[in-house]
């Protein structure tokens, strides 16, 4: 039981999260009475379920429960068929053909057809960046059958597996329905091929989401392997609770009320360093990167020279000790792609390399036509590092003479408005 448990959280949760903690096989009594249940406290509220209508990493890991996906990605960081059966490519490399293994099953107990995968591929691919530069090339996805379709391209491109397969804002495969909702409005209904079923009847939104067991699915029956392989569940139940104060989660877990709280604060962590029935685990190793995203659609970064004013503004380093204060958790990366990962790169850096300059921020936002209007900055509460730059940013702008503002709420919060394209005063 207790190693299932551990299979289960290390394969849902390696996306995000510098430290986790586990209770351990002393506090499983209370969830095994629960249908043989997994208590969690993730990281933020659950606003959206819509894994295309945002990019949260929350919905992703609710998408991974009740979703599936054509390919995975391997442990060795290998492409590898996961709803798909069978797969070629044209010599010429401008045809691909796919068709889908069997024991398909959406848990309405509807067949997956070769119309849901090109449907939810279309829909994805409106919203995501990697799905969009794909769509470029991409003349037709003609559906040649029941389980089986195609995507044609004008040219060939190299990474069309790689893309269908990414671990981030994946393709998750929705029935055709659910597919067919604009790419910019959310879905409704919740419904997917996955491991589980999200159970709406008991779920109470903002203070537990549920999760039960799939019978339909039937997984692959190779070795579980990255996000490859067999998805096997091995519970029955998983429950997500809320609880967006720390020290209530920690105490939480440490009364075996949770079995797993993912991100806990650092400064927590020595407290904790001592109870032998809890463990501390790294998941990620190559960590997490954050990022100060602009509205690019309301002034003043509707404009070039406001966007790169921020550049001046932003102290990275500063942001990282704020939040994490011991240099074993945080590291400066000038790579847009990672440190440590295998398309790191320091070309073309020299905007993270000339450091901090309030005076020439100030001239920039000038130049902009920037006369003192409100600069809106969403402060997520609930996580430490967007709650630390937030605040340390709109520090930044006001001594750059900046009219800058908190919006405080928790994560789920910034998450629902920053979906929201009205101007933000509205």
């Amino acid at each position: 039981m207790n190693y299932s448990r551990r299979t289960f959280l290390k394969t849902t949760t390696a996306a995000l999260g510098t430290v986790s903690l586990t209770g351990l096989a002393p506090r499983l009594a209370q969830a095994q009475n629960d249908k043989n249940a997994l208590r969690v406290v993730m990281h933020g509220d659950l606003r959206s379920f819509d894994p295309v209508w945002t990019t949260a990493t929350v919905t992703g890991y609710h998408s991974a429960l009740i979703y599936d996906t054509l390919f995975g990605v391997d442990e060795k960081g290998n492409v590898q068929p996961q709803m798909v059966g069978d797969w070629s490519k044209s010599d010429d490399g401008l045809r691909y053909d796919f068709t889908l293994r069997d024991g398909l099953v959406f848990s309405d107990g509807t067949p997956v057809t070769a119309g849901d995968c090109v449907a939810s591929m279309n829909r994805w691919a409106k919203r995501d960046t990697a799905g969009q530069i794909m769509y470029d090339y991409v003349t037709d996805t003609p559906i040649k059958g029941d389980d089986s379709f195609a995507i044609i391209l004008s040219k060939p491109w190299a990474l069309v597996l790689e893309t269908l397969a990414k671990t981030s804002n994946c393709l998750w495969i929705m029935r055709e329905k659910e597919a067919m909702t604009p790419a910019d409005e959310q879905i409704t209904d919740i419904i997917g091929s996955g491991p589980f079923v999200f159970n709406r009847d008991e779920t109470q939104m903002g203070v537990s989401y549920i999760y039960d067991r799939n019978t339909l699915y039937v997984p692959r029956k190779e070795t579980p392997s990255g996000t490859a392989g067999g998805k096997i569940a091995k519970i029955d139940r998983v429950i997500w609770e809320n609880i967006s104060d720390a020290q209530t989660a920690v105490a939480a877990l440490q009364g075996g009320e949770i079995d797993f709280y993912e991100v806990p604060p650092l400064e927590l962590l020595p407290s904790l360093e001592n109870d032998s029935d809890i463990k501390i685990e790294l998941l990620n190793e190559l960590g997490i990167i954050g990022f100060v995203r602009l509205n690019h659609l309301h002034a003043p970064f509707d404009t070039p020279k406001a966007r790169e004013a921020m550049l001046y503004v932003v102290n990275q380093l500063d942001i990282m000790r704020a939040t994490f204060g011991d240099d074993r958790y945080f590291n400066a990366c000038d790579s847009l792609f990672g440190c440590g990962t295998a398309m790191e790169n320091h070309v073309n850096t020299g905007w993270f390399k000339h450091g901090q300059d309030l005076e020439k921020a100030a001239e920039l936002f000038k130049d902009a036509g920037y006369n003192g209007e409100p600069i809106t900055i969403l402060q997520g509460t609930t996580l430490p590092m967007p709650n630390m730059a937030a605040q340390l940013i709109a520090q930044w702008l006001q001594k750059a003479g900046i009219n800058a503002q908190l919006a405080p709420s928790d994560w789920g919060g910034v998450v629902a408005r920053r979906g929201v394209k009205a101007a933000p005063a509205d």
